[in-house]
């Protein structure tokens, strides 16, 4: 009687194993003896003298796609890109050159592989656009709507802006597509009621734009105001026209200054031909808000 051994069911597939790992290198290697065709990205350098004064919008590629044939080994040297030579493609005018023709390209590359041909260039057209660097100047404007005052305050002084413009350089296309004028970006401040001073980022950004200065201190005064009114009396004696009444004026000072009697206000009466138009005398301290009524017909 045969004995059962456990260890040929292990050796056998492991038989197996050998043999299908020794077949496929068998085939593996025949088949890296055989031509064939293979698409690659080739590494190209696009020489060109880009000096301070000029900025690259679209820079050319680093690569290529080509389709190359010749035999497996070859091709794999290729496709790993082992000891392969990078293409070199000069651009004698770079600021008029917008496009490459992938045709022209075909002799560089051609020379440069090395125990392959090539079919042809899979790449299209190739886009460049190398601009000269410009400089434009940029208004700075404050949008008045961002500012929010607590009852009785109010904004006493100009907008007071650390630099009022500008100076964003870059390529001359993207400057034209930039407004004439920024408006800084504040955010809204609400119940504001005291002087605002505060450090602004400028948002202009871009890649291939750099913009100076990059912060822009923005600071104005803020004081209260007293609002008041007064009833005052008022005479008009003329030929047969008797007017004896009151009119209320209401007005407003800052907190911050000191009313003095010249600061007095009194009604003086204007006639215009059958009216009569109450107007208040010059103050430097005190703002007129309102007269009422603000006239009388003579009847």
């Amino acid at each position: 009687m045969r004995k059962f051994s456990p260890s040929n069911l292990i050796s056998q597939p492991k038989i197996l194993l050998y043999c299908f790992v020794a077949g496929s290198l068998i085939w593996f290697f025949n088949e890296l003896n055989n031509p064939s065709n293979a698409t690659m990205n080739y590494p190209i350098n696009f020489n060109y003298e880009l000096s301070e004064e000029l900025i690259e919008v679209t820079p050319p590629p680093k690569t290529v796609e080509i389709s190359i044939n010749g035999t497996g080994w070859n091709l794999l040297r290729n496709l790993l890109k082992l000891n392969i030579v990078d293409v070199e493609y000069n651009i004698n005018r770079p600021l008029q050159t917008k496009f490459i023709l992938s045709s022209s390209l075909v002799p560089y590359i051609s020379e440069t592989l090395e125990n392959v041909n090539l079919n042809y260039v899979v790449t299209d057209s190739i886009l460049i656009n190398i601009e000269k660097k410009s400089i434009k100047q940029i208004e700075v404007l404050v949008d008045t709507s961002k500012f929010f005052f607590t009852s009785g305050h109010e904004r006493v002084s100009d907008f007071i802006l650390s630099n009022d413009k500008l100076s964003v350089e870059g390529p001359q296309s993207i400057l034209n597509s930039l407004p004439d004028q920024y408006y800084i970006n504040s955010k809204a401040v609400s119940d504001l009621n005291s002087d605002f001073n505060e450090n602004i980022s400028v948002d202009i950004v871009g890649d291939l734009i750099s913009v100076s200065p990059e912060i822009i201190n923005l600071n104005f005064k803020v004081v209260e105001y007293i609002k008041e009114e007064v009833r005052l009396n008022v005479n008009f004696n003329e030929n047969d026209y008797n007017l004896d009444t009151s009119v209320v004026v209401t007005y407003k000072f800052r907190r911050d200054e000191e009313l003095t009697n010249s600061d007095s206000i009194f009604i003086i009466l204007r006639r215009e031909d059958n009216i009569l138009v109450p107007t208040v005398n010059d103050t430097d301290l005190i703002q007129i808000l309102d007269i009422y009524p603000n006239s009388f017909i003579l009847d």
